[in-house]
């Protein structure tokens, strides 16, 4: 990864860490308790298991329960409850690859290579996949679907998240199918300080991400 991709990313780690400090070491001990109570391993790698611990408290302030990592909320609400975490898809994952989806949880043997070989499958997954970005509009649809639970993979606040670190202060339209992910963005513009626009064009929604100095 190129320092400037790197750089934005790392600032954006490090404030997480300050603004949910001690929600990180809340659910540190609900998760080291449940992988201790089911004979599970807690990813050992200490950033990318902080970095875990920060969406999870992200997620818990913008929508009052903590979802997987992974995954935002859609319309269906039977799916959004199995993807309380620890989501009810884990235990599935982890007999197909040794560890949850996000890597939180791995196999009670599974070794350190095995949980490096799983972050690599999550941040290709995330990250792997060229951004639908041209002139500050990004368009999150057409991401694959997990076959498990039938949502999007980047869904789109994983998308707005990389593109904001490209679009460095400027305005950015986001293109999104549902109004599920209309109000999430808003949440999500809330908590980042962003002033936040919406409209209905045709069978798409279009949000504003508008820096507050440029708004």
């Amino acid at each position: 990864m190129k320092l400037k991709e790197m750089a934005p990313m790392m600032k954006e780690f490090f404030s997480g860490y300050i603004d949910y400090h001690k929600e990180i070491k809340k659910h540190d001990v609900w998760i080291k308790k449940y992988a201790a109570t089911k004979g599970l391993k807690v990813n050992p790698h200490w950033m990318f298991y902080t970095n875990l611990k920060i969406w999870i408290a992200e997620s818990e302030s913008m929508f009052g329960k903590r979802y997987c990592p992974c995954f935002e909320p859609g319309e269906n609400a039977e799916v959004n409850k199995r993807l309380l975490c620890p989501c009810k898809f884990a235990q599935e994952d982890i007999q197909k690859h040794g560890s949850c989806h996000c890597v939180l949880f791995g196999r009670g043997d599974l070794t350190d290579e095995g949980f490096k070989e799983g972050e690599t499958r999550l941040m290709q997954e995330y990250r792997g996949t060229p951004l639908n970005l041209e002139n500050g509009i990004l368009d999150t649809r057409g991401a694959h679907i997990d076959p498990a639970r039938g949502l999007p993979v980047p869904d789109s606040l994983h998308q707005v998240k990389r593109a904001l670190n490209k679009a460095r202060g400027q305005t950015l339209e986001v293109i999104v199918e549902t109004n599920v992910e209309v109000e999430n963005l808003g949440k999500f513009a809330g908590k980042q300080g962003l002033n936040f626009r919406s409209s209905k064009v045709g069978d798409t929604w279009h949000v504003e991400l508008i820096p507050r100095a440029t708004a």
